[in-house]
């Protein structure tokens, strides 16, 4: 992973959680590790935000389909608020646009108290007995009405209600799965190269990221002696990083450069090394070179612009950000950058163009 903050509980100590969450299926504490490693990610780590992000997407999708499900149970069982509720939960927690729809198409049928009965109907398998009699409504049909009277198709109206998530449930991950869900956000080849250094080197990152650099340095340190690779000199630069050895590290990510110049993630690393030391010519000319490269160029123009703009020049900054506009990846990343300069400028009309356009509500 990129660099973070010094303390073991950086935002990769919570992604990490996260991601173990994940495949264990515990989708709701997944969720909030993810929030949290977002809340602490550094702004100069565009490519991690946009990791943890996916991972927050996912868990929110996984917990939008759970929701779907039992609001159907709900309304095969006739409790028609019990149902509107999970539909209007998975509409909020869920990116994916299938589920949205489903969620606001299930929603809106039961704002309209006349098709209640009809929907009701359809979600129940029917006996032979219940063929002979007309289908029962769900309870509380004819004076039925969403929360608050809102609508859950404009995101109001189920705000004020507690839901509870299903109860954790225990999966025990073997190493080699966990090492292998960590590498997966990795830029690039990464993931593949990581998974082709074998058992030793996993076991090392499982103790890095569980906050273990002592017993994963000797472990590296005997892997170098043997060859260089470019992978473990970056993660053995990490480790001086960590420990305060800001010399070591760069010359450590400069030999691992030297061996491979297409290393996404060294770059990265020297970026925010330089940064974080206020050396930020250096940093600007490292992601330069990662454009004229053609290295994650998306995620270079945006750092770019956060350079800019730390160093005062604003009008540099909102230039690159206008760029990174067209990257689907980075658009709403560069509209929140925007936007507050654009406020200050008294520019409202582009404020309310980007908000419109990039910064869409959960529906």
């Amino acid at each position: 992973m990129f660099f973070g903050l010094f303390g073991k509980k950086d935002f990769r100590h919570y992604q990490n959680q996260g991601a173990k969450h994940l495949a264990a299926e515990r989708y709701a504490d997944a969720r909030v590790d993810f929030q949290e490693a977002l809340r602490l990610c550094p702004a100069e780590a565009s490519h991690d935000a946009a990791a943890i992000r996916q991972g927050l997407d996912q868990a929110g999708n996984k917990l939008g389909e759970l929701n779907l499900e039992e609001g159907e149970h709900a309304l095969r069982a006739g409790e028609a608020q019990k149902a509107y509720d999970h539909f209007c939960l998975a509409a909020d927690l869920a990116t994916d646009p299938a589920i949205k729809t489903r969620a606001h198409t299930a929603a809106a049928k039961l704002e309209q108290p006349e098709s209640q009965a009809a929907a009701a109907k359809l979600e129940q398998p029917e006996s032979p007995a219940a063929a002979a009699k007309p289908a029962a409504a769900p309870a509380g049909a004819g004076n039925y009405k969403p929360h608050g009277g809102g609508s859950c198709t404009t995101c109001k109206g189920h705000g004020d209600h507690h839901h509870e998530e299903p109860a954790p449930m225990e999966m025990s991950m073997s190493e080699e799965d966990q090492f292998f869900l960590m590498i997966q956000p990795l830029p690039g080849d990464l993931p593949g190269r990581y998974a082709e250094l074998g058992p030793n080197f996993a076991k090392a990152y499982l103790m890095i990221h569980d906050g273990n650099d002592r017993d994963a340095f000797p472990i590296l340190q005997e892997m170098l002696l043997s060859c260089e690779n470019d992978i473990v000199l970056y993660e053995v630069a990490l480790i001086m990083f960590r420990a305060g050895q800001i010399h070591e590290s760069e010359t450590l990510l400069n030999r691992a450069l030297a061996l491979n110049p297409q290393n996404a993630a060294v770059y990265m690393a020297l970026v925010q090394l330089f940064a974080g030391g206020g050396r930020y010519p250096q940093a600007i000319a490292t992601v330069q070179k990662m454009l004229e490269l053609d290295i994650l160029p998306d995620q270079a123009q945006f750092m770019l612009g956060e350079l800019h703009e730390t160093i005062g020049d604003i009008d540099r900054a909102m230039e690159l950000w206008t760029k990174s506009l067209e990257s689907p990846s980075m658009a709403k990343a560069a509209a929140e950058r925007l936007i507050p300069i654009l406020n200050r400028q008294g520019r409202r009309d582009d404020v309310k163009y980007l908000s419109k356009k990039y910064l869409k509500g959960c529906c």
